[in-house]
């Protein structure tokens, strides 16, 4: 399937529409608008809060000292930008409804892709490595996200979390208006291709130019992947995939990674603007809690970066601070398991 068909509408077939959803998500990074909407959200009582943090934190969801009605809180919206929520990593209940790419860097499946009425249901599982111990709907310790995404706008109008024990929050977005729609142009198919990478297998082979990075180890913790490359660089040879563990892997092998399966970097990137078909430079949101992208995991940073629209991997990728280069790695060839074809 063709990256530029990521922005048309959804697939008949079954087969592409969880890469096509994903997709799609992923787009709303490059969008913005004038919003507004109703929203309705509600907890289930529970005799205890429910605790879905993983590795890397604790996070309790709901309020069971109040009976189920005071669970429910209902949001008028008026004049709301997608850009804001994204420059200012609104933390907000219903902020990732309008703002659902802030969700790609927590999911560890996509099960259940179906068309119901008008809209796309997906089943999301989170990543136990990946998933915001904070985040208020894909925590590492939920059972499962549905949701329902509005193809037009790329805003999920619907979105239902369990845990453990069942039903643990919904939410549902009525009475939408959007206004003033900027629309994603080149931009919006860059992070799409990006994050297709996600649900895509590949067996790679590359050679990576490391022209600037502070850090020197390239020790890696692998994480079991369907994607996965050999890497050759200046500063030594890797095997590697596109999951890896934040805690345990250097940054420049994690960057490495990362090029590799750079769907989960959409997630940390505010304001997106297309610098050519295939390039985009990006600015950071802010200090996201742990694990972050190796590629901005600072808001001081601008990220730029030139995806391969075939396989998806990024073959050029900056961050800069100022006009002060940090990281800079260029793929100079890339081909299938084991032959490496040289880049133009």
């Amino acid at each position: 399937m063709a990256a530029s068909t990521r922005l048309t509408g959804p697939p008949t077939g079954p087969d592409w529409l969880a890469a096509w959803a994903l997709s799609r998500i992923a787009v709303t990074a490059a969008e913005d608008a004038r919003v507004d909407a109703v929203i309705d959200i509600a907890c289930a009582a529970r005799d205890a809060g429910a605790n879905l943090g993983g590795r890397y934190g604790a996070h309790e969801v709901g309020d069971p000292a109040h009976p189920p009605q005071a669970g429910r809180r209902s949001f008028h919206l008026d004049g709301i930008s997608p850009l804001r929520l994204r420059e200012e990593d609104s933390d907000e209940p219903w902020a990732a409804l309008l703002d659902p790419a802030r969700l790609i860097r927590g999911i560890g499946a996509v099960t259940g892709a179906r068309r119901t009425g008008p809209w796309v249901e997906l089943g999301l599982t989170p990543h136990p490595l990946f998933a915001d111990p904070t985040d208020r709907w894909l925590s590492p310790g939920a059972r499962s996200l549905i949701i329902r995404l509005d193809p037009d706008t790329g805003f999920l109008r619907f979105a239902a979390l369990h845990d453990e024990h069942g039903l643990l929050m919904t939410a549902q977005v009525g009475d939408l208006n959007v206004a003033d729609a900027r629309p994603p142009g080149h931009a919006g198919t860059v992070l799409a291709r990006m994050a297709a990478t996600l649900l895509e297998p590949a067996r790679l082979t590359a050679e990576v130019r490391i022209e600037a990075d502070p850090h020197d180890d390239l020790s890696f913790a692998p994480v079991p992947s369907s994607r996965s490359w050999t890497v050759s660089s200046d500063r030594g040879s890797l095997a590697l995939t596109g999951d890896y563990e934040p805690d345990r892997t250097s940054p420049v092998a994690a960057r490495l990674a990362e090029l590799l399966t750079p769907a989960r970097i959409v997630s940390h990137l505010a304001h997106v603007t297309a610098t050519s078909p295939t390039s985009i430079k990006a600015t950071v949101r802010p200090l996201r809690s742990f694990p972050l992208s190796a590629w901005a995991p600072d808001s001081t940073l601008t990220c730029h970066f030139t995806v391969d629209p075939t396989t998806g991997v990024l073959v050029r990728a900056e961050a800069t601070e100022g006009r002060r280069t940090v990281f800079r790695h260029t793929v100079t060839a890339l081909g299938p398991k084991g032959h490496a074809e040289p880049l133009n």
